[in-house]
């Protein structure tokens, strides 16, 4: 899976972001840790810098799906 955000219209808009197979999916106003069973959306744009940069800090802290 390529690193970067995708993003689905499902579910009123969900966006996962991908870094490194590690995924968070925002959803309904919440983000949470996924596996990639639950992609569903279609690549976007790649991260931007300082969403690298963070990654990891916002990952450990979300609860999984």
């Amino acid at each position: 899976m390529k690193d970067g955000i995708y993003y689905s219209k499902e579910n009123g808009g969900t966006t996962w972001f991908v870094l490194n197979e590690k995924i968070l999916m925002r959803m309904m106003g919440e983000t949470y840790r996924v596996t990639k069973h639950f992609m569903f959306g279609e690549y976007k744009t790649p991260l931007q810098p300082q969403m690298i940069e963070h990654f990891d800090e916002v990952y450990n802290e979300c609860k999984n799906w």
